[in-house]
C-alpha cells in the first residue's frame, strides 16, 4: 500500500514540476525579441512580444464600429487621441472621430472582417515601453452605390487600456481575389 502513495506522489511530483517548467518559459517567452523599430533620432528599439489581452480590447473597439456604437467608441478613446488615415487625413480628437465616424457610418455603411491581430511592446531608448496592437481586416463600403472592398491595417497604441494612436494603410481589393 506505501508503494502505491510513493508511486503516486512521485508521478504528482513530476507533473508539479513539468507544469513549473513550462509556465516559466511560457513566461520567459514574453521577452524574445520579434523584431525592431527605428526612432525619428536612428536608435534602434526591440519590439517583444504583448500581451493578448489587447488584442481582444482591440477586437471589441472594432466590434463596436461594426454596431455603430460610437458611445462605445468614444469611451475606449485615450486622452489626446489621434489617427492618421491612409488617404492622409488626420482626426486630432476623440470629438472629431465622432463626427468623422458617424458621416462614414451614414454614407457608406463600412463592415469589418477580421483577418489577425497581434500585440506586441516597442521598448524605448528610456526604457519605457509603448504597447500596440497591429492587426488587418477587410472592410466592405459603399462607394458611389457600388459595394467596394480594401484590406486595411492598423497600428493601434494602447494606453491605460484605451487607445491613444491609430494609423491606417489600405489596399484596394480587386474582383478577382
Amino acid at each position: 500500500m506505501m508503494k502505491h502513495w510513493v508511486g503516486i506522489l512521485a508521478w504528482i511530483s513530476v507533473l508539479a514540476f513539468a507544469t513549473l517548467g513550462f509556465s516559466v518559459a511560457e513566461a520567459s517567452s514574453a521577452n524574445i525579441i520579434i523584431g525592431h523599430e527605428v526612432s525619428d533620432q536612428g536608435e534602434q528599439m526591440d519590439i517583444v512580444a504583448g500581451d493578448a489581452a489587447r488584442v481582444e480590447l482591440w477586437k471589441t473597439y472594432v466590434a463596436a464600429h461594426n454596431d455603430r456604437d460610437v458611445a462605445a467608441i468614444r469611451g475606449m478613446n485615450g486622452a489626446g487621441f489621434k489617427a492618421w488615415a491612409a488617404n492622409g487625413q488626420v482626426i486630432e480628437s476623440t470629438d472629431a472621430h465622432m463626427r468623422f465616424l458617424e458621416a462614414w457610418f451614414a454614407s457608406a455603411s463600412p463592415t469589418w472582417q477580421f483577418k489577425y491581430a497581434l500585440a506586441n511592446d516597442v521598448i524605448q531608448a528610456d526604457g519605457t515601453v509603448q504597447h500596440w496592437v497591429t492587426s488587418a481586416y477587410t472592410v466592405s463600403q459603399l462607394v458611389d452605390g457600388k459595394w467596394v472592398k480594401v484590406e486595411e491595417m492598423y497600428d493601434a497604441r494602447i494606453e491605460q487600456g484605451k487607445i491613444k494612436y491609430l494609423l491606417v494603410a489600405d489596399r484596394a481589393v480587386i474582383d478577382s481575389e
